[in-house]
């Protein structure tokens, strides 16, 4: 059970390190997750990330480059989708919730811009 959640968590950090650099390569995600993780297990996460559809793969010379999916956004909430379903039963108030909690560095300012989105989404809907 352990090695799952693991597994989930070095799926995120890839994810991230995508959606920061844009274009990768394994190799460029093993450097960038500083050398913990075998290239081999890096390159099936990008696979299996590729068969999810997140990303898109495409061969340059001797290589592979990853980029996320054209739909990058949707794909990006399907993911936040599985993980509220997964883990938060559906609840997205549980998971803003625990998110908020949980983040012990979160900043008066972030809090701020948070009462200001939620602020906007209230009239987007009344709209």
């Amino acid at each position: 059970m352990g090695r799952k959640r693991a597994f989930g968590e070095l799926e995120l950090s890839i994810l991230k390190i995508l959606k920061d650099e844009g274009i990768v390569t394994v190799s460029n995600v093993v450097k960038l997750l500083g050398n913990d993780c075998h290239y081999t297990t890096v390159m099936t996460v990008l696979n299996r990330l590729v068969e999810k559809g997140e990303l898109f793969r495409e061969k340059k010379g001797r290589h592979f480059e990853y980029r996320i999916e054209e739909k990058g956004i949707q794909s990006s909430f399907s993911l936040i989708d599985r993980l509220k379903e997964k883990v938060f039963d559906g609840n997205a108030l549980s998971m803003v919730s625990y998110l908020l909690e949980s983040a012990e560095d979160v900043s008066d300012q972030e809090l701020e811009e948070l009462e200001n989105w939620i602020q906007s989404e209230r009239k987007g809907r009344e709209s």
